[in-house]
């Protein structure tokens, strides 16, 4: 037993042990905030016990062991063996773990830093630049420097001067280093500066003192406005001396007429000098008046930054010597207290013989990386005139977006394939100590902006709408390189011929043309590069040159180019491991019928790269984008045939838009459905509202009537087809039987699905129907006519599950007359229906339809055309050719009814007038309700059927008495119904009611097919919506 309690004494200090030699690795993968997270009791334990910890962890083991003996010998002798060996364990176990805590605690409180006790304070900015609490964030790196860079736009005039003011005074970092490029706005001072000087060379004196006057004019306006005289004298003064410096120099250039680079880098660096200037001083004062200790000191980068020239890389930066430089500033004015705060010139720096250069271009953003390195800053913030890295060009791309978080490689992948990011020079201090950038707007403080990091690979989350990957996980961005020419060399004599690409390439690069982009195919036979289209000739004559001998031989062909290409080039580091990503960007290209020319990937599989033809970028740029950045559900509607002007409230149109906008963030959020109603064309075609936003409102039908324009059918198309949305659609909410001919085929040949309630497309001939349904079987389109039946329920649906499942069809049944069987039903109510007073009780419906209804339509309904209409598009669902004149309409009303003339002629008619022709019509029908009322011990019904014969597919309409046990007699004047009698259900039929659809409910059936499009689309069916499986045609 004694051996058994001294094994587990080792075996705790064995453990602990372990756990201090091994924890503290473990614990620096994470941040102080997440410690916190997982154990709050750590920090309470260091804050409150952080004196007497040292002397407890030196005797906490010995302690413990002695204590676990202790008992193992109690317990022996008071108990037995067993009782004494799991009192020992359980003890154990309890020492253990808490030794296990104190260590965890033990190895926190020696890697961070706490802060001192706060009061909870009001919003302010964190160290980064983002408004929050006041809170122990990552402690670990409280006294390090940040690093916040404002380039030309955020120090353009006074009013951007005050807004970097409120920006800086904001930050709680102990340490902040401002870099700050020149003045900027129209023109910005680096330019007027640089400008002098060929004016200078051309002795236009007149010119260079206007411009000196416009650039002492533009530091002026900002001193004065901002700074007091006393403050604001000195460095005007300053200010004065140097364009005064800058004039005589420019004498000298105009005497001498030439000028050389280090005159240029002397002259166009003043512009930072003087602008650091003034933002010291601003943010001094603001400092004063905030009540803060600390001020800001000016630091000239010359003093510090050192570089070495090279005329091939540009300036290289002496690390080691500039950051001996600047800790000598740092401690130079008094040894026993450090400089804090600092605002340094950007742009500018020396040579390590002490002559005053530049970084180039972008040099303010290198600058301000290289302070982050040679000051172990904690961060690097560039605040510019954007919200951040965006994922594609927005003047291309509308529907471009902020990049929350990207690597250092994909920002340098954007940045050389010409996306305004920063340029990759500017990342490479950052890199070496893993510093941070973040991409900020001076003019959005709020916003977070863009993160560049090292980021680690994360699982991939899955969407809600399809487990397909979430695409912005995959892909970062997508940028274009314009301009470019493509060269393909091939021939029979490159196969298996070794140094035939070093011939090429080295010819290239003795006559300086950069290749952008390279692509060889296996087989040796061809290589192809492109350069840019300004050299593109001379590369032509150096490769024609170089292979001279072959082509004359026959072996390689000669050199041609086409020109002007583009490279579309997607990047993420997602996209390493990740199948599919190539097929989704193809497959975004070959949906927009773009035809790539020339494709490159590297190993790294990072990016992505094709080339296409110039004239095709921004369409091939906006296809990828929406195929990896936008839901695969969304969708660009066009809505025709809305009526607004006189019954707004009742239009179909009106209250499908209603519909959409009430649910539209709701589909966003929870089903990843993007519906954007982009257009709308008003009735009869007169005008038309193109909206970029794709939230037509049903308000904006009044608010925006100044926007509305005369329609054109190509410019509607064009505006619902935008090539950076994934799927088209136009509604047709019209009863214009001349938008099935005229618009219906152009829509289908631009590949956009059609839905409609219009139905008039019954009225479209056999030849115009298999055209239509040719066309959606080609393109693989939807042609969803479900709502023309206005009863809202799918009936197509329940036709195919007959015909599909084998179930054959052998009769169909309809009674849905709206108006008709009001009239039946108000009759009927009498006691005495053979006496009603047929003319008082349609006068006292009428008013009620009128508010939903035309003339037309009311003409149609109690005449048999809109049943006989709807037994039409039944009857082609079943497969049969069925036209208008197929219909045989048997009408309850007088022949004179009929014979009204047009359809213009009737939809010319008042309600007044409609009414005194249905009384004159109405002998025949008062003689069918005499008829019907005639045994009242049978209770018949008069309904309007429509019978639809499976063998013959011939239709008939007719008014009818039917028994009370027969499905339809118990329809009221709002309800409607089919009935299916098939091969399974011939004695009892399938029998589907619903209401008479009023416009709310024509527009739900509307919107339910928009979102069986939508999830057929996102899941990248092919079958998208409702497209017939037609059986074989049975002729009548």
């Amino acid at each position: 037993m004694l051996l058994c309690m001294l094994t587990c004494t080792l075996l705790l200090l064995a453990l602990t042990r372990f756990v201090t030699h091994t924890l503290e690795g473990e614990v620096r993968e994470l941040s102080a905030l997440e410690l916190d997270v997982v154990s709050p009791f750590y920090g309470w334990w260091l804050k409150k016990c952080e004196r007497e910890w040292v002397l407890a962890h030196q005797l906490f083991r010995l302690g413990a062991s002695f204590f676990l003996l202790l008992v193992a010998l109690l317990g022996w002798i008071q108990f037995d063996e067993r009782v004494a060996l799991c009192t020992a364990m359980s003890v154990l176990c309890v020492v253990g773990i808490l030794y296990f805590e104190m260590s965890i605690a033990s190895r926190w409180r020696n890697l961070v830093k706490f802060p001192e006790p706060q009061q909870p304070q009001s919003p302010t900015m964190d160290p980064h630049g983002g408004f929050s609490l006041l809170l122990p964030l990552d402690v670990t790196m409280a006294d390090k420097f940040v690093v916040h860079k404002f380039g030309g736009t955020s120090v353009g005039s006074a009013e951007c001067f005050a807004k970097v003011a409120d920006i800086v005074a904001a930050l709680e970092a102990p340490r902040v280093a401002v870099v700050v490029s020149a003045i900027g706005g129209k023109p910005k001072v680096t330019d007027l500066l640089i400008s002098l000087l060929e004016l200078a060379k051309l002795r236009k004196t007149a010119e260079c003192d206007a411009i000196l006057a416009t650039i002492r004019e533009k530091h002026h306006k900002v001193v004065s406005s901002l700074l007091p005289a006393a403050v604001g004298a000195p460095i005007e003064e300053a200010i004065e001396r140097d364009l005064k410096a800058v004039s005589e120099l420019l004498r000298s250039i105009s005497i001498m007429q030439t000028y050389n680079e280090n005159v240029v880098e002397f002259i166009s660096g003043h512009g930072e000098i003087w602008s650091a200037k003034i933002l010291t001083a601003v943010l001094s004062q603001r400092m004063q008046q905030d009540g803060k200790k600390h001020t800001f000191r000016f630091v000239d980068a010359r003093d510090f930054l050192t570089v070495e020239p090279d005329s091939e890389h540009g300036p290289v930066v002496q690390y080691e010597l500039s950051t001996q430089k600047m800790q000598e500033i740092l401690q130079s004015s008094d040894a026993n207290k450090e400089i804090t705060h600092l605002v340094v010139t950007g742009f500018i720096c020396s040579t390590v013989d002490g002559v005053m250069t530049t970084l180039k271009r972008d040099g303010s953003d290198f600058t301000a990386s290289i302070c982050g390195r040679v000051l172990h800053a904690s961060s690097v913030t560039i605040w510019t005139d954007v919200s951040g890295v965006l994922s594609a060009d927005p003047r291309r791309v509308p529907e471009s977006q902020i990049l929350p978080e990207i690597s250092y490689q994909e920002a340098m992948e954007l940045a050389y394939f010409g996306a305004k990011v920063i340029h990759p020079k500017t990342m490479a201090p950052a890199i070496v100590e893993d510093i941070p950038i973040y991409i900020r707007n001076t003019f959005e403080p709020q916003h977070p902006g863009t993160k560049i990091s090292h980021r680690k690979r994360v699982e991939l989350k899955r969407s809600m709408s399809n487990g397909a990957p979430t695409a912005r996980n995959i892909v970062s961005g997508f940028s274009t390189v314009d301009d470019l020419a493509l060269f393909n060399i091939e021939g029979s004599g490159m196969v298996g011929v070794h140094g035939t690409s070093s011939r090429l390439f080295s010819a290239l690069d003795r006559v300086k043309v950069s290749v952008v982009l390279i692509a060889q195919a296996s087989s040796e036979h061809s290589i192809c590069f492109a350069v840019p289209m300004g050299l593109a000739d001379v590369a032509k004559d150096v490769v024609n040159e170089t292979f001279f001998k072959e082509i004359h031989v026959g072996l390689i062909d000669k050199a041609e180019y086409i020109a002007p290409i583009s490279i579309i080039a997607a990047v993420g580091d997602q996209m390493s491991q990740t199948p599919g990503v190539c097929a989704r960007f193809f497959g975004a290209l070959g949906r927009a019928k773009i035809n790539v020319l020339a494709i490159s990937q590297g190993s790294s599989e990072r990016n992505i790269s094709a080339v296409v033809r110039y004239e095709d970028s921004a369409m091939a740029l906006r296809a990828v984008h929406s195929s990896f950045f936008l839901s695969d559900q969304t969708i660009s509607i066009g809505l025709m045939g809305l009526e607004f002007e006189e019954n707004e409230a009742n239009s179909i149109g009106v209250a499908l838009l209603k519909q959409y906008h009430q649910q539209r963030e709701f589909l966003r959020r929870r089903f990843n459905v993007d519906i954007r109603v982009r257009a709308i064309g008003t009735h009869m075609s007169s005008k038309m509202l193109l909206d970029f936003e794709g939230d037509i409102t049903e308000e904006a039908l009044a608010t925006r009537a100044d926007e509305f324009v005369p329609f054109d059918r190509n410019k509607f198309l064009d505006h619902v087809c935008a090539d950076h949305l994934p799927h088209w659609l136009i509604v047709d909410v019209s009863n214009s039987s001349h938008h099935v001919h005229d618009l219906y085929p152009q829509w289908l040949a631009r590949k956009v699905h059609v839905m409609t309630s219009n139905i008039n497309v019954a009225a479209a001939s056999t030849a115009q129907h298999n055209a239509i349904q040719a066309q959606v079987v080609a393109k693989e389109l939807t042609f969803d006519p479900e709502a023309t039946l206005a009863i809202g329920v799918p009936i197509f649906n329940t036709i195919q599950n007959f015909i599909q499942t084998g179930d054959d069809i052998q009769r169909v049944e309809y009674s849905g007359s709206r108006f008709l069987h009001a009239v039946f039903d108000a009759v009927f109510a009498l006691p005495e229906p053979a006496k009603a007073d047929l003319p008082a009780i349609m006068k006292q419906l009428l008013p009620e339809y009128k508010r939903e209804f035309s003339v037309r339509d009311i003409v149609d309904d109690v005449m048999g055309v809109r049943s006989a209409k709807k037994a039409i598009m039944i009857a082609r669902e079943m497969g049969f050719d069925t036209e208008m004149k197929d219909a045989d309409i048997q009408s309850p009303w007088d022949k004179s009814a009929t014979a009204s003339g047009s359809e213009d002629a009737v939809g010319a008619w008042s309600y007044e007038y409609l009414l005194e022709h249905l009384v004159k019509a109405s002998e025949p029908l008062k003689q069918q309700i005499a008829k019907a009322a005639a045994d009242p011990a049978q209770a018949l019904r008069l309904r309007q059927m429509t019978y639809i014969d499976a063998s013959t597919g011939k239709i008939c309409v007719r008014v009818e008495a039917l028994p009370p046990t027969h499905c339809f007699a118990t329809l009221q004047g709002l309800q409607g119904g089919f009935a299916f009698y098939t091969m399974r259900h011939s004695l009892h039929p399938v029998v589907v009611t619903g209401p008479i659809a009023d416009c709310s409910i024509t527009a739900g059936s509307l919107f339910g097919s928009t979102l069986f499009l939508a999830r057929n689309c996102g899941a990248r069916a092919h079958n998208c919506g409702h497209k017939p499986s037609k059986p074989s045609l049975k002729k009548q």
